[in-house]
């Protein structure tokens, strides 16, 4: 088998072996253009026209005054072409398909033909202008076919047209392009739009000089990441030393990672934007948004240029509830700081990027073709390993991060001393949140289960368990917190494998419900006996509940 032609990430064409297995099924072509369009905040319906009809899709996108269809004759491409070329992708679309949707367009609604390319993590729609085939046969696969340098020119640079022949055109963009291929397909196949490629700098542009190193002090760590237990107080010691690092001037901005988090929403992308055409009508554009590393990237270097350097911090909340490695992409060479607390190596800006730094801060492209991180640019993050479905972290990425553990008890003196009253009845009893709360983690700790699936002592939040006033916290609070925090917690995740041990003093340990039920009368009775026995009933308590219990 031949090696073909592929492009990869950075725009690099590569060679390798193709299989059938490397081709994208329906579902997964059906997966990416939903993508594309959630990718720039427009959740769409996706749907085969007709059982016969799979390789062609309806997509409803909602607009303001309701929504709008397309039908997509849409397939995966696979290496090849004529005369067996390895410099080409293809797809090889049955007749019926392509058809359906010149139908469609005749009929004056919105459709086009697209090949969805995939290599690894790169992803490029290819297009080709919606004609009628005359085959004979509705079954005969007609061939379309692209250069792999055109893709591999449009992962760099976006947005790429392919001279054809005839005065038509094939395209190749990126996902973010998406809504600029719709509007104007039909322009996109039968002109050359040299006007997107003119990014020139007026003259009076001069380069500008940044001072990376800015001699900005401070003891805390550029890159740091806290964790702990759930409830030890990540956020909160984060929230107050970001507070004194601020002091005396500075920024911050705050984000949490999740699973769809991605390098386009943390650094930036082309998105559309809303505008006014020539004529007054309104229209789209696309225009860089910056994500929150690039804006704190960029307030960071303007200030560098003053006589008084600031902090500027990026908080990245629930680092790990995402796949770092693919959010932070070529970012991640900034993050080696050298003594000076400057990025050690550099890495080269996208085109994107140095017309974006441009715009911000002057100069020329040729001033951002290297950057680096400032050393008056903080990041700091929390995590938590005992999450479940967070993302793990490879050695690499770790070791450019300082890392600051919280114990299970660290910041429990606030909380010592307050007490709430729980059962009822006999069952009723005074109990300290704090020591309940380390008798529990006592007892995981029997199980052999981790630290860092313990309670921590705002587990349940400060405001609950820390009273305003005095030392009593509010009971209906605390136990409605307590039902769908702490036992949930219990029940579903720390506590799973051995339910039927910890709630020991329950008659049903199977439902959550009946757990819930049985809290709500007895108090700490639902748990074991090596927890009952550390809160004792007082005399006190029996004698003031004797009425009741009768």
């Amino acid at each position: 088998m031949p090696e073909y032609q592929w492009a990869i990430n950075n725009g690099e064409i590569v060679t390798a072996d193709y299989d059938r297995s490397m081709s994208l099924n329906a579902e997964q072509v059906k997966s990416e253009l939903k993508n594309a369009f959630d990718s720039l905040g427009n959740s769409v319906e996706i749907t085969p026209v007709s059982e016969e009809m799979s390789e062609v899709y309806k997509i409803v996108i909602p607009v303001i005054d309701g929504s709008t269809e397309v039908y997509v004759s849409a397939k995966g491409t696979t290496p090849g072409g004529r005369n067996n070329l390895m410099d080409e992708q293809r797809i090889q679309q049955k007749a019926k398909y392509l058809n359906y949707a010149v139908d469609k367009k005749e009929n004056g609604e919105k459709a086009i033909s697209i090949g969805v390319y995939k290599k690894d993590n790169a992803v490029v729609f290819c297009a080709w202008k919606l004609s009628r085939s005359n085959a004979a046969s509705p079954e005969t696969s007609i061939s379309k076919q692209i250069k792999i340098q055109t893709i591999a020119k449009a992962l760099t640079e976006g947005f790429v047209q392919q001279d054809k022949g005839r005065g038509e055109y094939a395209c190749a963009f990126r996902k973010e392009f998406i809504y600029f291929y719709l509007n104007n397909s039909d322009w996109l196949h039968t002109g050359h739009v040299t006007e997107l490629a003119d990014h020139t700098i007026p003259e009076e542009d001069s380069s500008v000089t940044f001072n990376f190193v800015t001699s900005y002090f401070s003891d805390f760590s550029r890159n740091r990441i806290i964790f702990g237990a759930p409830g030890t107080g990540k956020s909160f010691t984060l929230n107050k030393e970001k507070d004194e690092l601020l002091a005396n001037g500075g920024e911050y901005e705050r984000v949490t990672f999740h699973p769809d988090y991605s390098y386009a929403n943390f650094v930036g992308t082309y998105k559309p934007v809303p505008c006014k055409d020539s004529d007054g009508k309104d229209a789209i554009t696309y225009e860089y948004v910056p994500g929150p590393f690039m804006r704190t990237y960029v307030k960071a270097l303007e200030n560098s240029k003053t006589a008084e350097p600031k902090p500027f911090l990026l908080i990245v909340e629930e680092i790990n509830r995402a796949n770092v490695a693919a959010i932070f992409g070529d970012i991640f060479q900034l993050l080696d700081r050298d003594d000076s607390e400057v990025s050690e190596y550099s890495v080269q800006a996208s085109e994107d990027i140095k017309k974006h730094l441009v715009d911000k801060l002057g100069g020329t492209p040729e001033d951002y073709a290297e950057i680096r991180i400032p050393d008056n640019m903080f990041i700091w993050a929390t995590m938590n390993s005992a999450d479940q479905g967070v993302f793990p972290m490879d050695t690499a990425f770790k070791r450019r991060w300082d890392f600051t553990y919280l114990g299970i008890n660290h910041n429990e003196n606030d909380i010592k001393g307050n007490f709430v009253k729980l059962g009822s009845g006999i069952y009723r009893r005074v109990i300290e949140w704090n020591e309940l709360r380390k008798a529990i983690n006592d007892t995981l700790s029997s199980y052999k289960i981790n630290e860092d699936k313990l309670l921590g002592p705002y587990f349940l939040s400060r405001k609950i368990v820390v009273p305003s006033v005095g030392n009593e916290i509010n009971a209906d609070i605390f136990i409605s917190a307590f039902k769908s925090k702490v036992l949930m917690y219990l029940f579903d995740d720390a506590a799973k494998q051995k339910r039927s041990s910890l709630f020991d003093g329950c008659k049903e340990t199977t439902k959550y419900s009946s757990i819930c039920e049985e809290f709500d009368k007895r108090g700490v009775e639902i748990f074991c006996k090596e927890i009952r026995d550390k809160f004792p009933r007082t005399i006190s308590v029996v004698a003031e509940s004797a009425e009741e219990y009768k």
